[in-house]
């Protein structure tokens, strides 16, 4: 079986049998990029898997989010191209994370549990991202007629590239497109910065025991990219500084032991 992951996900993404959108579909997405989209699926190993929940659950946020899909999509590979190992099972969900998850459903009211708070910078960047994905519909629609002029349909490549690639862009178009019609943009100044750290403000820290120094933009969990300099304002370090000023010190648990952190700087 020679399967790559990309095709495997176009498929699952697009199937009339499952509602895939929203954030969903972009947390598998984003799976894909991390293990490789030209991987064959059969070569996907199971610490590999392990290692990307890892990484998830010590980023922090909403973790039960971010790791369900994958955990369905994986589940589908199994099933579907009969893999000779399972990897659903190495995607850990803490149980405290599972627990807050099934909590926040049936407690938070709709309005609640589906905003999805964005800076004004990460919101128009998801807008220009979701135009420019919209304006490339007319050229992979002219591919895939070129391609299909071309040889036997049912041994045609670029027939087949150009079809996985519009899988691919509708499914981003249908995750952005739910993303903005959840979100809120954070205020950019005003009484919601006066508490201190916010969702939209630059911090500078410094780890106390190492000395090193750290600067980050507090974002929401859709915005996370700590190595991109945003932290999500869900992970442990980020809920341990919400509300502190200039001066103010948290310490925050983390698997390898505790760290504490010397606010230096906040920016709006």
């Amino acid at each position: 079986m020679s399967v790559t992951l990309s095709n495997a996900l176009t498929r699952y993404l697009t199937s009339t049998k499952r509602q895939v959108e929203g954030r969903a579909a972009e947390e598998i997405n984003r799976f894909a990029s991390a293990i490789g989209r030209d991987r064959n699926v059969e070569g996907i190993l199971p610490p590999q898997v392990a290692d990307y929940a890892q990484e998830v659950v010590s980023a922090g946020g909403d973790v039960h989010a971010r790791l369900s899909p994958v955990k369905d999509f994986l589940a589908f590979l199994k099933k579907q191209y009969k893999l000779t190992h399972s990897l659903a099972p190495h995607v850990k969900i803490p149980r405290a994370a599972a627990r807050a998850a099934a909590t926040a459903k049936l407690d938070a009211p709709p309005t609640d549990r589906e905003a999805i708070e964005l800076t004004q910078e990460g919101r128009d960047a998801l807008v220009s991202e979701l135009e420019a994905l919209k304006g490339k519909r007319g050229s992979i629609v002219q591919a895939i007629r070129s391609a299909r002029a071309n040889g036997d349909v049912s041994e045609n490549s670029p027939l087949d590239a150009a079809r996985e690639h519009q899988g691919q862009t509708e499914a981003r178009i249908r995750s952005l497109e739910e993303t903005l019609r959840l979100a809120v943009v954070v205020a950019p100044n005003g009484e919601e910065r006066a508490g201190g750290i916010r969702v939209g403000v630059k911090v500078g820290l410094e780890d106390t025991i190492s000395g090193k120094r750290l600067e980050y933009t507090l974002v929401s969990a859709a915005e996370s990219d700590p190595l991109g300099g945003k932290l999500s304002a869900d992970s442990p370090v980020g809920k341990a500084i919400v509300g502190l000023r200039k001066g103010d010190e948290a310490t925050i648990q983390t698997p390898a032991g505790e760290r504490r952190y010397r606010v230096l700087s906040v920016d709006a």
